[in-house]
C-alpha cells in the first residue's frame, strides 16, 4: 500500500539560483521509545518536472538541475564510516528524471538532520526555469495524499537566504568580501560553497556577491566591473557596514580582470572606500590576467576579433579598438590600479598547471615561474621572496599536448570560447634564461597542456569523486604541489621595454585598416610602409605569425606591470578535470576535488596574522605614466555611466547577427549570448505548447491550426541558429 506523503512542496529554479531544505525529524522520545517501536527510515523524492523533450534544448537551459543530500552532521575533513550517513548527489537530473534517498533511523538520535540542495544548472537565459518538487514519505511508494507529521520539520531556504546568512555581529569590525564570478557563469549557486567556507573562518566577515552580471558577461570587463564597484559602494553605505574595516577581493576566471578594474574604478571615484577599509585580499583563481589569445589557435584569434565572446572577448584577445586605444589589458595594472594593488596586504593567485583548457598556465600564473622549484615536484614550497632570480623565467609559449582528447566540437563552444592552441609533438624542451653573470640552460618541467575539447567534455560530463574520495580525508592527494612568494627581483631582464612593445603591437595591428593615434609617430613612415608591404606580400598566414608574436609581447608587458614593486605569491595546482570548476567547487561534490584548494585559500588569507618579513609599505604608488592617465580617462565615473547605460538600453533578443562584428562606435554589444536567447524563446514556446496539448504541439496539422489563426503576423526572423530547435 502507498505510503502518504509527510511533506511536499513545489518550486521554480531560474539561473543562478538555489533551494536548500533543512529536514528535522524527531520520532522518537527517548531511547526507550526507539528500542519498543523502532521508526522507519524516510525515503526522499526530487522530481526534474520539466517535459522529456527539453533534454535536448542545451543552448536555451540546460533545463537540468543538481541535487545533493547529506546528514547536516556530515563534514568533509573528517572520515565518514557508516555508509548510511555518506552523502549522495545527482550533477545532472534532467528533465523527467528523478532522485531518491533513503534517510536512514537505524541508530538512535534524539533528532534527526539532513540537508539537501536543489541548484539550477541553466546557463545561458535569464527568464527560462526548471519546475521541481520535493515530497518525503516513509515508503518509496509514495501516494500523492498529503498527511500531516508533527515529528517532521522542513526548513526551505532559497538563494538569498543564503546569501544573508549568517547574520554577523555588528559590534565588532567587520571583513567584508566581494566574490565576484567568470564568463557564463554567476555568484549566487557557482560560488556559494567559497562563501560558506570563507563564513566558516573565525573571522567576523561578511561574504557577498554581485548578482547583476548575470547573463551579461560578454559586455566587457569595464562594464561588469564598474558595476561591481558600484555595488560595493551600494553596500558601504548602508548602516550594517558601519563598522566595516577591512575589505577583500576573490574573483575565479574573468572575476579577476573583474575585480581588478572594480578596484581602479573604487580608487578613482571613490577614494574614501580604500582609506575606511584595509585592503586585506586580493586573490584570484584560474584568471585570465593576461588575457587568452596567446595561446590559443589562430582561428580562435580571428573568432575573439570577430566579437564570438563580446567587448569581453575583444578584450581578452588583446585587440587595439578602432579608436587606436590600448588594450584594456595592458592598461589595467597601472595608474590607479597599481597604487591601490600595492596596499592590499596579500596578492594570491591560484592557477591550474593541469587539466585546465580555458585559462591557460601563462596568464593564470603571470607569466613568471621559478622552474627549478617546478622540476622537484616534492610537495609546496613556501620560498623567500628574492630567492635566487637567475632560475625563474616565463612559462613557455606551447606545453607539450594532453593526450586522449576528446571530440565534442559543440561544447568546446560552450566552453567559455577560450580553447587553448595545439602545439607540435615534442618530447621535451629546452629554456634558456640570459643575465648579466651567465648563461642558464635548464630543461623546464613537462606541463602537459588541456586541450579545448577536453575541457569542454568535463564541463558537462565531469569525472566525478569516489565515495572514499568524499568520505576519508586521507585518502585525497595533496593537489598543491608549487607554493611560493615572488618578486619583481625574480623576474628576468627585459628584451624590450614596454612602451617599445606598445608601439610594435600598434604598428602590426594597423594592418587590419585601423586608424593609430600618435602614439606611433616615434617609428618612422619608411618602416612603417616597408614593414606592411613585406607583410601583406607574404599572406595572412606570416601577419598572424607576427600578431602572435606581438601578443606574447603585450602578455609580458601586463605581467611586469602587475609585479612591479610587488609581492604576489603563486600557487600551483593539480586538479583532475574539471580543473576550472573544481578550482572553486561550481558544485559541492561534483566539484570536489578542489576542497583542498578552497580549504587552502580559507587557512592562509582569513583570520591569519601577517609574517614580519612580509609587510609591506604603505606608500602610495606615484604611476604617472602614459597608460596610467589613459587608464585614469577611461575610469571617469560620467562617461562610464554613460557607456553602461547605453549597453542597457537595447534588449538582447534584438542584438541578432551583431556580436560577429565589432566596432568600438557600437555600444551594444551583446555576444552569442543574444542568440542563446533567442533560441529560448522558441523552446519556451514549445514547452508552453507540450504543456497544452502535448505531442499534438509537433504534429503538421497543429502548426498548420496555428498559422490559420494568426494569418496577419509576420513570421519573425530566424535568426543565425533558428534552426537548431
Amino acid at each position: 500500500m502507498a505510503s502518504p506523503l509527510l511533506h511536499k512542496s513545489s518550486h521554480q529554479l531560474r539561473i543562478g539560483q538555489i533551494f536548500r531544505f533543512d529536514i528535522a525529524y524527531k520520532p522518537c522520545s527517548s531511547a526507550e521509545d526507539y528500542a519498543k517501536l523502532p521508526p522507519r527510515s524516510l525515503w526522499l523524492r526530487v522530481r526534474n518536472l520539466e517535459p522529456l523533450a527539453l533534454r535536448a534544448a542545451y543552448l536555451a537551459g540546460p533545463y537540468s538541475i543538481y541535487v545533493d543530500c547529506r546528514p547536516l552532521d556530515y563534514e568533509r575533513n573528517k572520515k565518514t564510516f557508516i555508509t548510511a550517513e555518506q552523502p549522495l548527489f545527482e550533477p545532472q537530473l534532467h528533465p523527467g528524471q528523478t532522485f531518491w534517498v533513503e534517510l536512514p533511523c537505524h541508530v538512535f538520535k534524539e533528532e534527526y538532520h539532513w540537508s539537501v540542495d536543489v541548484v539550477s544548472q541553466i546557463i545561458f537565459n535569464t527568464s527560462q526555469l526548471v519546475n521541481f518538487d520535493v515530497c518525503i514519505s516513509e515508503s518509496r511508494d509514495m501516494s500523492e495524499v498529503v498527511a500531516k507529521a508533527n515529528d517532521l520539520v522542513v526548513s526551505v531556504h532559497d538563494t538569498l537566504d543564503l546569501w544573508n546568512l549568517p547574520v554577523p555581529d555588528t559590534s565588532k569590525p567587520i571583513h567584508l568580501v566581494i566574490l565576484s564570478h567568470g564568463l557564463h557563469s554567476n555568484v549566487s549557486a557557482d560560488m556559494l560553497f567559497l562563501k560558506e567556507a570563507i563564513d566558516n573562518s573565525r573571522e567576523n566577515v561578511v561574504v557577498k556577491g554581485f548578482f547583476g552580471n548575470i547573463c551579461k558577461t560578454e559586455r566587457g570587463i569595464k562594464y561588469l566591473g564598474s558595476r561591481v564597484a558600484e555595488y560595493v559602494v551600494g553596500l558601504l553605505q548602508n548602516e550594517a557596514f558601519e563598522n566595516a574595516n577591512k575589505i577583500s577581493f576573490v574573483g575565479h576566471s574573468l572575476g579577476g580582470p573583474v575585480q581588478t578594474f572594480a578596484i581602479a574604478y573604487l580608487e578613482a571615484n571613490y577614494p574614501w572606500v580604500f582609506q575606511k577599509l584595509q585592503p586585506t585580499n586580493f586573490i584570484t583563481l584560474a584568471s585570465p590576467m593576461l588575457g587568452v589569445a596567446h595561446d590559443n589557435p589562430a582561428y580562435v584569434k580571428m573568432a575573439l576579433l570577430a566579437g564570438i565572446a563580446g567587448r569581453t572577448g575583444h578584450e581578452l584577445g588583446l585587440q587595439f579598438t578602432e579608436k587606436g586605444n590600448k588594450p584594456l589589458l595592458l592598461l589595467l595594472p597601472s595608474g590607479p590600479t597599481h597604487r591601490v594593488l600595492k596596499r592590499f596586504v596579500r596578492r594570491t593567485v591560484y592557477a591550474n598547471a593541469f587539466n585546465d583548457g580555458i585559462v591557460p598556465l601563462r596568464t593564470s600564473a603571470l607569466l613568471y615561474l621559478d622552474y627549478q622549484g617546478l622540476s622537484t615536484l616534492l610537495g609546496p614550497q613556501t620560498g623567500q621572496p628574492g630567492d635566487d632570480p637567475k632560475l625563474s623565467a616565463k612559462i613557455p609559449r606551447d606545453l607539450p599536448d594532453a593526450q586522449d582528447s576528446q571530440s565534442l566540437v559543440l561544447l568546446a563552444v560552450m566552453s567559455y570560447f577560450m580553447p587553448q592552441k595545439h602545439s607540435h609533438d615534442e618530447s621535451e624542451r629546452k629554456l634558456k634564461n640570459e643575465d648579466e653573470e651567465a648563461l642558464v640552460e635548464e630543461r623546464y618541467l613537462k606541463l602537459p597542456k588541456p586541450l579545448m575539447l577536453e575541457s569542454a567534455a568535463s564541463l558537462l560530463l565531469p569525472p566525478l569523486p569516489s565515495k572514499k574520495y568524499l568520505t576519508d580525508p586521507e585518502s585525497r592527494e595533496n593537489v598543491i604541489f608549487h607554493d611560493k612568494v615572488y618578486t619583481e627581483n625574480d623576474l628576468p631582464k627585459a628584451e624590450k621595454s614596454v612602451k617599445e612593445v606598445e608601439d610594435e603591437a600598434a604598428l602590426i595591428s594597423s594592418l587590419n585598416g585601423v586608424k593609430r593615434r600618435s602614439s606611433l609617430q616615434s617609428v618612422g613612415d619608411a618602416e612603417r610602409k616597408g614593414m606592411i608591404k613585406m607583410i601583406a606580400s607574404k599572406g595572412e598566414e606570416i601577419r598572424l605569425v607576427i600578431l602572435g608574436n606581438m601578443t606574447e609581447q603585450l602578455e609580458e608587458a601586463i605581467a611586469r606591470e602587475y609585479h612591479k614593486l610587488m609581492l604576489w605569491r603563486k600557487v600551483l595546482v593539480r586538479l583532475k578535470p574539471d580543473a576550472h570548476n573544481n578550482i572553486v567547487v561550481r558544485r559541492r561534490f561534483s566539484n570536489a576535488y578542489g576542497w583542498p584548494i578552497v580549504d587552502h585559500l580559507v587557512e592562509n588569507h582569513f583570520d591569519v596574522d601577517l609574517p614580519d618579513e612580509l609587510q609591506l609599505t604603505k606608500e602610495d604608488s606615484l604611476d604617472t605614466g602614459p597608460d596610467g592617465a589613459e587608464l585614469s580617462k577611461i575610469l571617469s565615473v560620467d562617461v562610464i555611466r554613460r557607456e553602461n547605460e547605453e549597453l542597457d538600453k537595447v534588449p538582447v533578443e534584438n542584438a541578432e547577427d551583431t556580436w560577429t562584428q565589432f566596432n568600438d562606435k557600437v555600444d551594444t554589444f551583446d555576444g552569442p549570448a543574444g542568440i542563446f536567447c533567442d533560441i529560448s524563446e522558441r523552446v519556451l514556446k514549445m514547452k508552453n505548447d507540450w504543456n497544452t496539448v502535448g505531442l499534438k504541439a509537433f504534429l503538421p496539422q497543429y502548426k498548420e491550426e496555428q498559422v490559420t489563426e494568426s494569418p496577419t503576423t509576420e513570421e519573425a526572423p530566424k535568426g543565425l541558429m533558428g534552426d537548431f530547435i
